[in-house]
Protein backbone atom coordinates (compact mmCIF):
# COMPACT_ATOMS: atom_id res chain seq x y z
CA UNK A 1 0.00 0.00 0.00
CA UNK A 2 2.63 2.73 0.92
CA UNK A 3 4.44 1.57 -2.50
CA UNK A 4 0.83 2.42 -4.60
CA UNK A 5 0.93 6.24 -2.55
CA UNK A 6 4.22 7.05 -3.40
CA UNK A 7 3.86 6.26 -6.84
CA UNK A 8 0.57 7.75 -6.67
CA UNK A 9 2.50 10.89 -5.59
CA UNK A 10 5.24 10.75 -7.69
CA UNK A 11 2.81 10.76 -10.88
CA UNK A 12 0.85 13.30 -9.55
CA UNK A 13 4.41 15.61 -9.43
CA UNK A 14 5.42 15.19 -12.84
CA UNK A 15 1.71 15.77 -14.04
CA UNK A 16 2.01 19.10 -11.88
CA UNK A 17 5.60 20.27 -13.47
CA UNK A 18 4.30 22.33 -16.59
CA UNK A 19 7.32 25.04 -15.50
CA UNK A 20 9.77 22.92 -17.21
CA UNK A 21 7.99 21.80 -19.94
CA UNK A 22 6.88 25.56 -20.70
CA UNK A 23 10.11 26.37 -20.83
CA UNK A 24 11.06 23.54 -23.24
CA UNK A 25 7.88 24.44 -25.59
CA UNK A 26 8.71 27.91 -25.83
CA UNK A 27 12.26 26.65 -27.23
CA UNK A 28 11.07 25.23 -30.36
CA UNK A 29 8.91 28.21 -31.00
CA UNK A 30 10.10 30.26 -34.20
CA UNK A 31 10.51 33.98 -32.92
CA UNK A 32 10.56 35.97 -36.23
CA UNK A 33 7.52 33.93 -37.63
CA UNK A 34 5.13 33.99 -34.45
CA UNK A 35 6.07 37.91 -34.34
CA UNK A 36 4.51 38.14 -38.08
CA UNK A 37 1.32 35.72 -36.94
CA UNK A 38 0.27 38.19 -34.40
CA UNK A 39 1.02 40.86 -36.82
CA UNK A 40 -1.31 39.26 -39.25
CA UNK A 41 -4.10 38.55 -36.56
CA UNK A 42 -3.71 42.51 -35.03
CA UNK A 43 -4.40 43.58 -38.60
CA UNK A 44 -7.52 41.02 -38.81
CA UNK A 45 -8.63 42.25 -35.26
CA UNK A 46 -7.91 45.77 -36.49
CA UNK A 47 -10.32 44.64 -40.09
CA UNK A 48 -6.99 46.04 -42.15
CA UNK A 49 -8.27 43.34 -44.76
CA UNK A 50 -6.22 45.36 -47.50
CA UNK A 51 -2.45 44.31 -45.68
CA UNK A 52 -3.49 41.07 -45.11
CA UNK A 53 -4.63 40.47 -48.76
CA UNK A 54 -1.41 41.74 -50.44
CA UNK A 55 0.40 39.30 -47.92
CA UNK A 56 -1.57 35.82 -49.00
CA UNK A 57 0.28 33.59 -51.92
CA UNK A 58 -1.08 34.78 -55.65
CA UNK A 59 -3.12 31.91 -55.68
CA UNK A 60 -5.20 32.82 -52.53
CA UNK A 61 -6.53 35.80 -53.61
CA UNK A 62 -9.86 35.72 -55.22
CA UNK A 63 -13.43 37.35 -54.04
CA UNK A 64 -14.50 34.99 -51.80
CA UNK A 65 -11.01 36.25 -49.20
CA UNK A 66 -12.61 39.30 -48.34
CA UNK A 67 -15.78 37.50 -46.90
CA UNK A 68 -13.97 34.97 -45.37
CA UNK A 69 -11.64 37.78 -43.56
CA UNK A 70 -14.74 39.39 -42.76
CA UNK A 71 -16.16 36.93 -40.91
CA UNK A 72 -13.22 35.69 -38.78
CA UNK A 73 -12.88 39.71 -37.80
CA UNK A 74 -16.12 39.76 -36.22
CA UNK A 75 -15.71 36.68 -34.15
CA UNK A 76 -12.78 39.09 -32.15
CA UNK A 77 -14.23 41.36 -29.43
CA UNK A 78 -13.91 44.98 -29.37
CA UNK A 79 -11.21 45.51 -27.12
CA UNK A 80 -7.23 44.67 -26.61
CA UNK A 81 -6.62 41.52 -25.43
CA UNK A 82 -5.20 40.74 -22.00
CA UNK A 83 -3.12 38.20 -22.85
CA UNK A 84 -2.00 35.97 -26.61
CA UNK A 85 -0.28 33.10 -25.64
CA UNK A 86 1.70 30.68 -28.53
CA UNK A 87 -0.22 26.96 -27.73
CA UNK A 88 0.85 25.30 -30.65
CA UNK A 89 4.06 25.35 -32.78
CA UNK A 90 4.91 23.00 -35.94
CA UNK A 91 7.61 23.36 -38.53
CA UNK A 92 8.28 21.25 -41.73
CA UNK A 93 10.87 21.63 -44.75
CA UNK A 94 10.48 20.42 -47.76
CA UNK A 95 12.18 21.23 -50.90
CA UNK A 96 13.45 24.57 -50.03
CA UNK A 97 9.85 25.46 -48.94
CA UNK A 98 9.33 25.78 -44.59
CA UNK A 99 6.02 26.09 -43.51
CA UNK A 100 4.90 26.65 -39.70
CA UNK A 101 2.17 26.33 -38.64
CA UNK A 102 1.47 28.56 -35.43
CA UNK A 103 -2.01 28.35 -32.74
CA UNK A 104 -2.05 31.19 -30.71
CA UNK A 105 -4.48 31.73 -27.59
CA UNK A 106 -6.34 35.26 -27.04
CA UNK A 107 -7.36 35.89 -23.24
CA UNK A 108 -10.28 38.47 -23.34
CA UNK A 109 -12.30 40.32 -20.72
CA UNK A 110 -15.12 37.69 -20.57
CA UNK A 111 -14.25 34.78 -23.66
CA UNK A 112 -10.98 33.35 -25.20
CA UNK A 113 -10.27 33.05 -29.06
CA UNK A 114 -7.99 30.20 -30.63
CA UNK A 115 -6.08 31.26 -33.27
CA UNK A 116 -4.17 29.70 -36.10
CA UNK A 117 -1.61 31.08 -38.29
CA UNK A 118 0.19 28.87 -41.62
CA UNK A 119 3.02 30.98 -43.06
CA UNK A 120 5.66 29.39 -45.96
CA UNK A 121 8.59 31.12 -46.08
CA UNK A 122 11.26 30.80 -49.27
CA UNK A 123 14.50 32.43 -50.55
CA UNK A 124 13.43 34.38 -47.19
CA UNK A 125 10.17 35.98 -48.63
CA UNK A 126 6.95 34.82 -46.43
CA UNK A 127 3.52 34.12 -47.35
CA UNK A 128 0.25 33.89 -45.59
CA UNK A 129 -1.56 30.07 -46.66
CA UNK A 130 -4.16 30.60 -44.23
CA UNK A 131 -6.03 32.05 -41.29
CA UNK A 132 -8.33 30.24 -38.88
CA UNK A 133 -10.33 31.53 -35.71
CA UNK A 134 -12.73 30.27 -33.51
CA UNK A 135 -13.96 31.04 -29.57
CA UNK A 136 -13.95 29.16 -26.87
CA UNK A 137 -15.62 29.07 -23.34
CA UNK A 138 -12.67 28.88 -21.65
CA UNK A 139 -8.49 28.47 -21.92
CA UNK A 140 -7.22 25.87 -22.84
CA UNK A 141 -5.34 25.29 -19.79
CA UNK A 142 -8.24 24.96 -17.83
CA UNK A 143 -9.79 22.72 -20.31
CA UNK A 144 -6.92 20.56 -20.51
CA UNK A 145 -5.71 20.61 -16.54
CA UNK A 146 -5.78 17.30 -14.65
CA UNK A 147 -8.28 16.77 -12.66
CA UNK A 148 -10.93 14.15 -11.28
CA UNK A 149 -13.55 16.59 -11.32
CA UNK A 150 -16.26 15.43 -14.04
CA UNK A 151 -14.32 12.01 -14.71
CA UNK A 152 -16.21 9.12 -15.70
CA UNK A 153 -15.35 5.60 -14.29
CA UNK A 154 -12.89 5.05 -17.35
CA UNK A 155 -10.63 7.55 -16.06
CA UNK A 156 -10.59 6.21 -12.84
CA UNK A 157 -9.99 2.62 -14.23
CA UNK A 158 -6.99 3.79 -16.43
CA UNK A 159 -5.70 5.96 -13.78
CA UNK A 160 -5.51 3.20 -11.23
CA UNK A 161 -3.75 1.00 -14.12
CA UNK A 162 -1.37 3.65 -14.85
CA UNK A 163 -0.07 3.12 -11.91
CA UNK A 164 -0.75 -0.42 -11.13
CA UNK A 165 0.49 -2.10 -13.97
CA UNK A 166 4.10 -0.58 -13.81
CA UNK A 167 4.18 -1.57 -9.96
CA UNK A 168 3.29 -4.83 -10.80
CA UNK A 169 5.85 -5.32 -14.11
CA UNK A 170 8.32 -4.28 -11.44
CA UNK A 171 7.84 -6.77 -9.03
CA UNK A 172 7.73 -9.38 -11.44
CA UNK A 173 11.34 -7.96 -12.85
CA UNK A 174 13.20 -8.06 -8.89
CA UNK A 175 11.49 -11.84 -8.83
CA UNK A 176 13.22 -12.46 -12.32
CA UNK A 177 15.94 -11.38 -11.81
CA UNK A 178 16.40 -13.21 -8.42
CA UNK A 179 14.92 -16.06 -10.09
CA UNK A 180 17.61 -18.65 -11.76
CA UNK A 181 16.79 -19.49 -15.27
CA UNK A 182 19.22 -21.72 -17.53
CA UNK A 183 19.14 -20.57 -20.64
CA UNK A 184 18.46 -17.00 -21.91
CA UNK A 185 17.12 -14.96 -18.76
CA UNK A 186 17.88 -11.59 -20.47
CA UNK A 187 14.84 -12.59 -22.83
CA UNK A 188 12.66 -13.12 -20.05
CA UNK A 189 14.03 -9.84 -18.45
CA UNK A 190 12.89 -7.99 -21.59
CA UNK A 191 9.26 -9.97 -21.84
CA UNK A 192 8.42 -9.16 -18.57
CA UNK A 193 9.72 -5.48 -18.80
CA UNK A 194 6.74 -5.02 -21.75
CA UNK A 195 3.39 -4.69 -22.24
CA UNK A 196 1.19 -5.07 -25.14
CA UNK A 197 -1.72 -4.71 -26.71
CA UNK A 198 -2.25 -0.73 -25.71
CA UNK A 199 -5.63 1.21 -24.59
CA UNK A 200 -5.11 5.01 -25.45
CA UNK A 201 -7.77 7.47 -22.87
CA UNK A 202 -7.77 11.36 -24.12
CA UNK A 203 -8.22 12.17 -20.71
CA UNK A 204 -9.99 16.20 -21.63
CA UNK A 205 -12.92 14.54 -23.78
CA UNK A 206 -13.00 10.96 -22.84
CA UNK A 207 -11.71 9.47 -26.32
CA UNK A 208 -9.97 6.22 -26.22
CA UNK A 209 -8.66 4.33 -28.81
CA UNK A 210 -7.00 0.53 -29.02
CA UNK A 211 -3.75 -0.38 -30.67
CA UNK A 212 -3.69 -3.96 -31.05
CA UNK A 213 -0.04 -4.29 -32.38
CA UNK A 214 1.78 -1.97 -30.02
CA UNK A 215 4.09 -2.72 -26.64
CA UNK A 216 5.09 -0.14 -23.91
CA UNK A 217 8.18 -0.28 -21.73
CA UNK A 218 6.92 -0.98 -17.84
CA UNK A 219 3.13 -1.39 -19.07
CA UNK A 220 1.73 2.01 -18.70
CA UNK A 221 2.26 5.75 -19.06
CA UNK A 222 1.07 9.02 -20.05
CA UNK A 223 2.39 11.61 -23.34
CA UNK A 224 1.50 15.52 -23.15
CA UNK A 225 2.16 17.22 -26.62
CA UNK A 226 2.69 20.46 -24.76
CA UNK A 227 1.84 22.27 -21.64
CA UNK A 228 -1.59 23.52 -23.28
CA UNK A 229 -2.47 19.83 -25.03
CA UNK A 230 -4.84 17.28 -22.92
CA UNK A 231 -2.91 14.16 -21.44
CA UNK A 232 -2.95 10.99 -23.22
CA UNK A 233 -2.73 8.11 -21.01
CA UNK A 234 -1.73 4.49 -22.23
CA UNK A 235 -2.29 1.03 -20.92
CA UNK A 236 -1.09 -2.06 -21.89
CA UNK A 237 -1.64 -5.53 -20.65
CA UNK A 238 1.75 -7.53 -18.54
CA UNK A 239 1.68 -10.26 -20.37
CA UNK A 240 5.22 -11.47 -19.92
CA UNK A 241 4.73 -10.49 -16.17
CA UNK A 242 1.82 -12.94 -15.91
CA UNK A 243 3.17 -15.50 -17.93
CA UNK A 244 6.92 -15.40 -16.16
CA UNK A 245 4.58 -15.63 -12.46
CA UNK A 246 2.62 -18.53 -13.55
CA UNK A 247 6.08 -20.14 -14.64
CA UNK A 248 8.48 -19.04 -12.32
CA UNK A 249 8.41 -22.26 -10.12
CA UNK A 250 9.28 -24.31 -13.21
CA UNK A 251 11.81 -22.36 -14.69
CA UNK A 252 13.53 -22.20 -11.60
CA UNK A 253 12.80 -26.10 -10.84
CA UNK A 254 14.39 -26.57 -14.78
CA UNK A 255 17.43 -24.50 -14.06
CA UNK A 256 18.32 -26.47 -11.08
CA UNK A 257 17.57 -30.04 -12.20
Amino acid sequence: MRLFQHAFLLLLLVLLSGCDQQAMFEKFIPKEEAAIAKQLLSQLAAKDFASIESQLAPSDRSASVRGALEKMAALFPAEEPRSVHTVGSNTSTVNELTTYDLTFEHQYSSTWLLTNVVLQRRDGHVTVLGLHANPMKQSLEEANRFTFEGKGPIHYIVFALTVAVPLFIVYALVLCFKTPIARRKWLWLLFVALGFFQLTLNWTDGAFGIQPISFALLGAGFVRAGPYMPFIFNVTIPIGAIVFLARRRSLAARSTS
